[in-house]
């Protein structure tokens, strides 16, 4: 009774939330710049921590400067980390363009929409990415493809750590590591969606707590593909070696 007492007052104080982030965001951009905006989007982000109750630890330094950065992406509370100290966009599937609320504060943010399973669209993906980060944006991107719903990590895909090495773009790790192994979630986006999703996220607001550690690695460079992307698995391997339930990367059955 209580969780779902709890679940329904968060759930109401997050409408109310991030009714107001979508509206603020874009204002704000609108009339103070690009920096202006990130800066709300940013504290409120701190405020839906609140109010859904997350202990977020991060171990190690937040990126200074413009950077790929690379993480797992067990959940879809992952978007909430989104805290760096500059503007840093993210690319999101655009099923969800048109969405109240998520649609509305990604437009604001400058998000970078992707087109699932169309095959120019990573081509495309990867130079927008490129020119953004020589703009002065930092873009926040899962090189698995997809919520893993687990903490396991998926084999990723070359074409980001190719990009990044092929014009000198720094790379960041982040590794999120959520202390409950009910909030990692995954669905194929195909029928049926939103009703799982909804129950699931029913499910994660009754939680008095959610517990996250994030753990970010120093900048760097990929001079080889291969061995960059041998390095995000370690890295990764390393913090999750407690939730990890299968080889990293997931052998590919």
């Amino acid at each position: 009774m209580l969780g779902g007492i709890r679940a329904f007052f968060r759930l109401i104080s997050f409408a109310l939330i991030m009714t107001t982030i979508s509206i603020a965001v874009p204002a704000a951009s609108l009339l103070f710049g690009r920096q202006a905006g990130f800066n709300v989007h940013r504290k409120g982000m701190f405020v839906i921590h609140k109010i859904l109750g997350i202990r977020l630890t991060i171990i190690g330094e937040l990126p200074k400067d413009p950077a790929l950065i690379m993480c797992n992406h067990p959940s879809y509370y992952d978007i909430f980390f989104n805290i760096g100290h500059r503007p840093a966009v993210m690319i999101v599937a655009d099923q969800f363009k048109n969405w109240p609320f998520v649609g509305w504060l990604g437009r604001g943010l400058q998000t970078i929409w992707v087109r699932r399973h169309c095959p120019e669209a990573g081509k495309l993906i990867r130079k927008e990415i490129v020119e953004r980060i020589r703009s002065g944006l930092s873009i926040f991107v899962c090189p698995e493809g997809r919520t893993s719903g687990t903490h396991d990590i998926y084999p990723v895909k070359p074409g980001m750590f190719v990009e990044a090495m092929r014009n000198s773009v720094p790379v960041v790790f982040y590794s999120i590591r959520y202390h409950s192994e009910e909030i990692p979630y995954f669905h194929d986006l195909k029928a049926g969606f939103l009703p799982h999703l909804m129950r699931h996220l029913w499910k994660a607001l009754k939680h008095p707590v959610v517990h996250v550690d994030m753990r970010i690695s120093s900048p760097r460079l990929i001079e080889d593909v291969d061995q960059g992307m041998s390095d995000f698995y370690r890295f990764h391997k390393w913090h999750l070696r407690h939730q990890l339930t299968q080889p990293v990367p997931v052998p590919m059955g």
